[in-house]
Formats: C-alpha cells, sequence, structure tokens
C-alpha cells in the first residue's frame, strides 16, 4: 500500500510527513504520531486509517477546535479522493498522494544577470553610501552659501539614513512575518534602489515644472509615486524575490504600501499646496525658454505682490 504525504501548511516553509502505517494518530500530546505543538490543537485530535484498497477514514476525536474536512466539522469522514483539506485547530493541512505534482522551481535570486545584486552583502552596502551621498549632495545643492558640516551631517544621518532603516526594519519585519525568514539584503538593496530613482527622477519633473510654468507635473509626480510606483515596486519584489503569487502579491502590496502613501501624501508641500488658495511661489513666466507652454495662466509680478499684501498678518510669502 503506497504511504500518503501529511502536509502541513506553514508560512514559508511547509512541514511534510509521510503516513506509512494503517492507522496514524495527531494531537498535541506526545503519544501520537504526529505532534503538533499548537495550543489550539487537542491532545489527541485526529485519527487517519487506510484499508487495502485505499479509503481513508479520518475520525475526529478534538471535543474543542474539532478537526474540519473540506470544511466540514463531522464525526468521521470517508474517501477516496485526495487531496484532502484538513483544519485542526489553526493549522491547516492536507492529505495528498506520493505522486502529487509540486509547483515548479523558483530560481533563487542572484544566479546571475541583474538579480545578482539583491542576494550580496557588497552591493547593499555600496548602494547604502551611494543614498547617503545622494542625500548630502541634495541638501549641499539646497543650501547654497549657508552650508554648516554639522548641519549636512545631521541631515544625512536623520533625513537619508534613518529613513532608510526604518523602511528596511518594517519591510524585513513583514517578511519575516509572512514567510517566516529574515532578507536583509534583498530589503536593504530594494529600498535603496527606490530611493535612488526617486532622486534620479526629480531633477526631471523639476525640468518639467520649469518648462511648462506649471506645477502639475510636480502633482501627477507626488500623486503617482506614493499610490502607483511604490505599490508595483513592492509587488514585483513579492513576485521575483519572495517567489509569492502574483494576485495575493499585488493585495499585500496595496496593504503594505497605504500607510507609507498616506502618511507621505499628507506630509508632502506639494500636494498640500493642492488645497491652499494662496501659493507662496509666484504664477509668472519665470523662464526664457521659447519652448515655454503655459499650462494655466499666469499673473504679473505686480499681481502677486498685491496679492501677498493682503496676507492676514503672521504669515509671509517665502
Amino acid at each position: 500500500m503506497e504511504p500518503l504525504i501529511l502536509e502541513i501548511l506553514t508560512p514559508g516553509l511547509h512541514q511534510y510527513h509521510t503516513l506509512d502505517k494503517p492507522e496514524i494518530r495527531i494531537g498535541r500530546a506526545l503519544d501520537n504520531d504526529i505532534i503538533l505543538s499548537d495550543s489550539t490543537v487537542a491532545p489527541h485530535h485526529l485519527s487517519i486509517t487506510r484499508d487495502e484498497n485505499g479509503t481513508v477514514e479520518l475520525r475526529n476525536l478534538a471535543d474543542v477546535n474539532p478537526a474540519r474536512f473540506e470544511g466540514k466539522i463531522e464525526a468521521s469522514f470517508v474517501t477516496r479522493s485526495l487531496p484532502i483539506d484538513l483544519k485542526l485547530g489553526r493549522i491547516s493541512a492536507r492529505i495528498l498522494p506520493r505522486n502529487q505534482q509540486v509547483p515548479e522551481t523558483k530560481s533563487l535570486t542572484g544566479n546571475g544577470g541583474t538579480s545578482y545584486i539583491f542576494r550580496h552583502t557588497i552591493w547593499a552596502v555600496l548602494l547604502v553610501a551611494l543614498c547617503l551621498f545622494v542625500g548630502g549632495l541634495e541638501y549641499y545643492l539646497d543650501s547654497f552659501n549657508k552650508l554648516k558640516w554639522d548641519d549636512l551631517l545631521e541631515h544625512v544621518l536623520r533625513g537619508t539614513a534613518m529613513r532608510i532603516a526604518v523602511f528596511v526594519l518594517v519591510l524585513s519585519i513583514l517578511e519575516r512575518l509572512l514567510v517566516n525568514r529574515w532578507e536583509i539584503i534583498p530589503v536593504t538593496v530594494t529600498v535603496s534602489l527606490v530611493f535612488l530613482l526617486y532622486h534620479l527622477l526629480s531633477p526631471l519633473v523639476d525640468e518639467l515644472v520649469y518648462l511648462f510654468s506649471s506645477s502639475l507635473p510636480l502633482y501627477l509626480f507626488n500623486i503617482g509615486w506614493y499610490l502607483l510606483f511604490i505599490p508595483f515596486a513592492i509587488w514585483l519584489y513579492l513576485v521575483r524575490v519572495t517567489h509569492f503569487k502574483r494576485s495575493k502579491s499585488a493585495l499585500l502590496a496595496i496593504f503594505i504600501s497605504s500607510p507609507f502613501a498616506i502618511l507621505s501624501i499628507m506630509q508632502n508641500p506639494a500636494i498640500q499646496s493642492l488645497l491652499d488658495d494662496f501659493s507662496s511661489s509666484a504664477n509668472y513666466q519665470k523662464s526664457l525658454s521659447a519652448l515655454n507652454w503655459h499650462l494655466s495662466e499666469t499673473v504679473s509680478i505686480n499681481t502677486f505682490i498685491n496679492q501677498a499684501k493682503v496676507l492676514d498678518p503672521g504669515e509671509f510669502v517665502d
């Protein structure tokens, strides 16, 4: 009689037990053939018996949290059809034949090509160092002649390093909960690449704002970045690195990115200015380029100054 396989479905790494005896007992007590230590499993939870014809009989032994067979609670369940879905307390399991087909093997990220960088510490260190350099360069370009080295160091450590560390920590903890393993290096590489891509695209968006004399490109970029690109990046990571199913990855990506997106949008000055009746930035012609196409009506500098004069006390224009 061909043995069967009991598959215990656990996050990231399933457990498999061979059912090679006429009767197998499962429970939390140590005298069972298969021991499940979960507190929701009864000391003697389930009995599995087979006959010469291949008929499988499952008998419920638990009074508390009784076993479910194919989603139903029954005293006994007799079948010759496999696989059989089980629920023991909060543990999900299946009884499978030995010839049950398994999914195709997923290639390990880092076996070559562009995915090489996701599995090697040296790439993670280099990318983080590049992020720190870009963060410092951004602060330097925005400081003009007011640069102070103490302020630069504080900005790099607090504004760049801390931000990357928080994202890496949060995503690593989530991945630990999802697949039961730590993936610090791939997460660090992914967060660093997203950070660098944002700072690579930001100057291009600024040029579009300059070209069109309109803040519309900046609004679209910020909204699209948080609501579209970040979920897509997480989805791509879950599918290509963690090897989750595409549909499940899409839901997880939306769930993971939503808190960051909402918080970032609420704190983003460009998006907040959409709700303002008055902008601190004058909406007048600021370009000498012949390619300057106006997407919104401009005003003269005198009109802007007159608007500034009627501001409430305490308000100011940068």
